[in-house]
């Protein structure tokens, strides 16, 4: 049987230090038939080089980008260029098991996005003894995109999309992951499904886009960076209930009523009692204690005004 190809896209800044390692495992994985596109967004150390190392690959198309676009724009421009039916989508540090593909394509089936398990390793690549399913309650299917709202349990490291979702996504919204919005997109149309396996090592060191192992916060936000954080997650409400795809408009809708109370400065009791009815949809990713949860819920309805 021929197996369909699978573009696999690497976008790539400054990455010297770990970039070929990574390339390799992409390079010696087991599904043969793969399309690697590594699009390059203006590095100045010697990413570029190590790329060219394997221009000669008639499956590898490289993109060097005439001005820096951002990491989200430079994913997205890169998507563009494949070819494939099936898409996943490669980080410029992590390393790649050699079954990773074939595994995830045979999961996929119907849905519209398959997502798996990693374990964290050091900057020298040494295990962290951790997953990510450690800090995440991993889900066998989703079709609910409501669990999406303020967390997200899908990392785009791990994932396998039919193109027929990538073309629903775009554009990714400004400001937002791109991970994050394609599993939210993903849950409206076939959902998603899980391999529950580790398939990649998981770098975390100090220039990892996406931290998993995060930092002690000292002290609260101030004022003025909490108000901004609260319009930022209003329009991120207003985002979805626009959703064209969204098939829960009215909750959202709601949602999106009681958030903006909060503009009055004043606790929202409307909005903690709606969030605490609605508290196994809205917070089933995150691996917390109903307590936490609660206290949660309750700086949520805090009201918000500007200083």
């Amino acid at each position: 049987m021929d197996l369909p190809l699978i573009s696999v896209i690497l976008c790539t800044y400054n990455g010297e230090r770990f970039l070929e390692e990574q390339i390799r495992s992409i390079i010696n994985q087991t599904y043969p038939n793969i399309e690697f596109i590594i699009a390059d967004d203006c590095s100045t150390d010697s990413t570029r080089a190590i790329i060219n190392r394997f221009n000669h690959l008639s499956n590898v198309r490289i993109i060097f980008n005439e001005k820096n676009k951002g990491f989200a724009k430079n994913f997205e421009s890169a998507a563009m260029f494949a070819t494939a039916d099936y898409l996943a989508f490669s980080d410029q540090d992590d390393i790649w098991l050699p079954q990773k593909i074939e595994k995830l394509y045979k999961t996929i089936s119907t849905y519209s996005l398959v997502y798996s398990d990693s374990i964290l390793i050091d900057e020298n690549g040494v295990s962290l003894n951790k997953k990510l399913s450690d800090f995440r309650n991993f889900k066998k299917t989703i079709h609910d995109s409501r669990g999406f709202l303020f967390h997200n349990v899908v990392s785009g490291h791990t994932i396998l999309i039919k193109k027929d979702l990538l073309i629903n996504a775009l554009p990714i919204p400004e400001g937002y992951y791109h991970d994050w919005w394609l599993a939210y997109q993903a849950a409206n149309l076939n959902g998603i499904v899980l391999l529950d396996e580790a398939l990649t090592f998981y770098r975390q060191h100090s220039k990892t886009i996406t931290k998993t192992i995060r930092e002690k916060k000292i002290g609260s936000r101030k004022f003025e960076k909490r108000y901004k954080d609260f319009l930022k997650e209003l329009d991120w409400v207003e985002l979805l209930k626009n959703n064209k795809l969204e098939k829960h408009q009215p909750f959202f809708s709601r949602l999106y009523d009681l958030l903006s109370l909060k503009r009055s400065g004043s606790f929202v009791w409307r909005l903690f009692f709606f969030l605490l009815k609605n508290e196994k949809i809205l917070f089933q990713f995150p691996k917390k204690s109903f307590l936490s949860k609660l206290i949660e819920i309750r700086k949520m309805a805090r009201g918000e005004r500007m200083v």
